[in-house]
């Protein structure tokens, strides 16, 4: 298996020679690639902005060899329909996330989101080059006629709520907003009363009572969308860590010289190092100011984490039985939390 030290190893003497000499041809006579891809947010956030970067600094780096049009969610297809898109032609690829597609295949509902199966996502994304990770997310995406290139950060997930949810024992009878699916699942085992809204009715539902809290995304980006207003309480409960990758159409992969194709992968973890950095800033800041506006800001012990792992635990076993490549991560999640303790 390649190590972490390997992949960086790599990575540095290939960035190295792309700086000095990208290309063998001069960019007058080199062959021209033009990619179309969409990402899984609107374009005016954070995250969006990164991929637009990163499309970016591909065109600058490879000499303009290679130029990628960006779409933000909606673009050209829902989120949930990227996969569909490529396959017909209308996209090349996309940055977005497993999850996505659990309808398709139950190893993109474990793929995607590992849920409350780690303490930290730090220690999750570990899994993807320490444990072999990315290795099963190509396999994955290869079963659909795409290539997945690499895993791209993305933090764990806060829950706005309008009451202090302390542990397990608070999320009975909760009505929580959460999407259809594998955190669905596992939060009505655990009790709560689990609703199914577009994200836009979201704000007025807390408002009005029809929800007591929402599974959303991290401090920074619940608190851009204004869900402090309705909800006076953050909840840290470790309950959803999702994945996000960058994938492409196989053929037009495969039509992409080496060079490029280790420039796209250096790029993918150039983004990835950013916007750690970045979101974890924002969520510093937002978290600061939602003190200051008084919200309060709830973290779950270990204990009552272990329990909603638990819980975890069951619906990813169910899922384990519907299909071979969901045993496999599952198994491998596993494995490398035994082997991290």
């Amino acid at each position: 298996m390649t190590t972490r030290r390997a992949i960086l190893k790599t990575g540095a003497l290939a960035l190295a020679g792309a700086v000095a000499s990208p290309f063998a041809i001069t960019p007058s006579r080199a062959q021209t690639f033009s990619l179309r891809m969409q990402g899984f947010l609107a374009a005016a956030s954070p995250t969006h902005r990164a991929f637009e970067k990163f499309a970016a600094g591909l065109k600058e780096k490879s000499g303009g060899k290679l130029a990628i049009q960006v779409l933000p969610a909606g673009g050209a297809v829902g989120p949930s329909e990227t996969i569909n898109a490529i396959t017909a032609g209308i996209l090349d690829g996309h940055y977005s996330s497993s999850s996505f597609f659990a309808a398709r295949d139950p190893g993109f509902t474990v793929f995607g989101d590992t849920g409350a199966s780690y303490d930290t996502v730090d220690q999750r994304d570990r899994w993807y080059l320490e444990g072999g990770g990315e290795d099963i997310g190509r396999e994955l995406y290869a079963q659909h006629g795409l290539v997945y290139v690499a895993n791209i950060f993305w933090p764990s997930e806060h829950i706005p709520a309008k009451k202090a949810l302390k542990g397990v024992a608070d999320l009975k009878g909760l009505k929580i907003r959460v999407p259809p699916g594998f955190v669905a699942e596992y939060f009505g085992k655990a009790g709560a009363s689990v609703v199914n809204l577009p994200g836009g009715e979201v704000f007025n539902a807390l408002q009005s009572g029809v929800l007591d809290a929402t599974d959303w995304a991290s401090p920074g980006q619940n608190y851009e969308v204004g869900l402090y207003k309705a909800a006076k309480f953050s909840v840290d409960a470790a309950h959803s860590m999702p994945a996000t990758e960058l994938g492409f159409s196989k053929a037009k992969w495969e039509a992409l010289p080496a060079e490029l194709k280790q420039l796209i992968l250096i790029e993918t973890r150039a983004m990835s190092a950013a916007l750690k950095v970045q979101i974890r800033k924002d969520d510093e800041e937002a978290l600061a100011k939602m003190k200051a506006e008084g919200v309060e800001i709830v973290a779950w012990s270990k204990e009552e984490i272990g329990k909603l792992r638990a819980f975890t635990g069951e619906v990813q076993d169910a899922l384990a039985a519907r299909g071979p490549i969901a045993r496999k991560v599952i198994e491998s999640h596993r494995a490398f939390q035994k082997k991290i303790g």
